[in-house]
């Protein structure tokens, strides 16, 4: 179970940051993790460190830092492998590891980790299974060379390279015709729960809370429309409620 999982570069300048859990101290916990690295003496740090009922985990690849953190007793070999093969995943994606690729994919990184991890556990680092579920389009910047030719367009020098992960995106556009039989209407709901109960030490319950938001990411036709069933939990009773919603034009 993972906590946070965050990017830093060789300065310690946070590159990617998130948060599935909601139970350590925000982005300071990144800060931290630098500070207590830098302080430790000699050049190799170890890459499983403790500080007050955190673990911290972490590889060093290309020159960044890919830490993972978490408060529960999770064997540290099966972090160490997920932070390899998340690393191995963003440089399939972004063509190559490092600081400038990270700053220029930052969407493409935080919706990999929303496929890849949910409420902090594993659910895939294939990059097979991920290219179907993955929207965004990888950009990669490439110096220009007098002596690259291939990097000559009509108008000057291009600066995009496609060495990244091929994507059934451009095979599946958003929005296409709808004589398109072929075409299929799919729509991605997440509900996001959390549940506060205070106990009484005899056993009786005191106070309940349920706290949540439903996450819907749709590509259906543009302005067609779609019935939702919305069930509340309010005062221990269940309600449901018809919803009607409307896809607008893009």
């Amino acid at each position: 179970m993972i906590s946070q999982f965050f990017i830093l570069s060789s300065k310690g300048d946070p590159l990617i940051y998130k948060d599935f859990r909601g139970d350590s101290g925000g982005r300071d916990v990144a800060e931290l993790f630098y500070r207590k690295l830098t302080g430790l003496p000699g050049d190799e740090s170890p890459v499983v460190m403790h500080h007050h009922g955190r673990h911290f985990i972490h590889i060093r690849h290309s020159g960044l830092y890919l830490v993972v953190t978490t408060s529960e007793n999770v064997s540290p070999f099966s972090l160490l492998e997920l932070l390899s093969r998340l690393a191995t995943l963003l440089g399939d994606y972004c063509g190559s590891l490092g600081e400038g690729t990270i700053s220029r994919n930052v969407a493409l990184v935080y919706e990999l980790l929303d496929e890849v991890l949910d409420y902090g556990y594993v659910q895939t680092t294939s990059t097979e299974m991920l290219r179907n579920f993955i929207q965004t389009e990888a950009v990669v910047s490439k110096p220009f060379s007098l002596f690259d030719l291939s990097s000559v367009g009509l108008f000057g020098a291009e600066t995009q390279q496609s060495k990244v992960a091929p994507s059934s995106a451009a095979s599946r556009p958003v929005l296409s015709s709808r004589s398109d039989q072929s075409q299929k209407n799919e729509v991605f709901l997440d509900v996001v729960e959390r549940l506060s109960v205070l106990i009484a030490s005899n056993g009786s319950l005191l106070k309940v809370d349920v706290q949540g938001e439903i996450r819907l990411k749709s590509f259906l036709p543009s302005g067609s429309d779609a019935h939702w069933l919305d069930g509340r939990v309010l005062c221990g009773e269940v309600r449901a409620e018809r919803l009607w919603a409307r896809n607008p034009g893009r």
